[in-house]
């Protein structure tokens, strides 16, 4: 199977398609361009870290390749499907099941978390074949496997400390066991117990062959736990990583290549 782009240029998608952007463009109005003509791919199972300045887009370039925005130009596929035109349970009938952790956590104000964990499980439950008794099974375990001390399953996150918010996104995330996981600055602004947790889940992600795992961060500590390829983004492109501390871009990406070892 091949990415025909908008030139003609056939790019060849890995035996088993992950994340594939083939001559991606996206920018915000009045910016400087976040992706310009950007290939590239993650196998599916593989992980990877995308490290960048401030205000170089890691952020945006999650969401563009959980299908959250489309691009301006080129293509974007997940698990082989163009994402952007399905509608979210088309995906989930196709086997895209994404889970996303914002920065900031990302959950509903006015629901508790549990019933943040569970949306998409009701949402979902045709396809997954839940009842309600394994909805809420499903549930208690996702925010037990977060560590959510259970007088915190019924708590507004206007109620919850920073750090509580953020394993209850991560919870929402698992509930729908993902074949696809976006975390956007995982450990920022957690406190050290809370941050190692999280590590220790995302490497359980990394070492699962059913996962496909991309990371935005800068951290090192995190880099190193995980080592997996890293790829800088800055001034409209993706470059290599060899050092998990370095800053600065090594080589630049081809359209495509191996898989990174895992």
């Amino acid at each position: 199977m091949t990415i025909l782009g908008d030139s003609g240029f056939d790019m060849p998608l890995s035996p088993e398609p992950g994340i594939n952007f083939d001559r991606v463009h996206f920018s915000y109005p009045d910016k400087s361009p976040i992706l310009t003509e950007v290939s590239w791919q993650l196998p599916r199972g593989g992980s990877a870290v995308i490290t960048g300045g401030v205000g170089s887009g890691k952020s945006t370039l999650l969401y563009l390749a959980a299908g959250l925005i489309g691009p301006q130009k080129g293509n974007i596929l997940l698990g082989g499907f163009p994402i952007t035109p399905l509608l979210p349970s088309e995906r989930f009938r196709h086997g895209l099941r994404v889970g996303f952790v914002f920065q900031e956590g990302g959950l509903l104000a006015n629901m508790s978390a549990r019933a943040n964990v569970s949306l998409a499980l009701h949402y979902h439950a045709d396809v997954l074949a839940l009842d309600e008794e394994a909805i809420e099974a499903r549930t208690q375990a996702s925010l037990e496997q977060a560590h959510i001390d259970p007088h915190d399953w019924d708590a507004l996150p206007a109620h919850m400390s920073f750090g509580n918010r953020k394993r209850v996104a991560l919870a929402r995330a698992m509930a729908i066991r993902p074949a696809f996981f976006f975390f956007d600055d995982p450990d920022v602004g957690l406190d050290q117990r809370t941050a190692l947790l999280i590590h220790e889940l995302l490497c359980k992600l990394r070492d699962d062959p059913d996962v496909t795992l991309l990371v935005a961060t800068n951290r090192g500590v995190l880099m190193e736990r995980l080592e997996i390829p890293g790829y800088r983004l800055g001034g409209g492109s993706l470059t290599t990583r060899t050092e998990v501390h370095s800053i600065f871009p090594q080589a630049p990406v081809a359209p495509s290549w191996p898989a990174p070892g895992r």
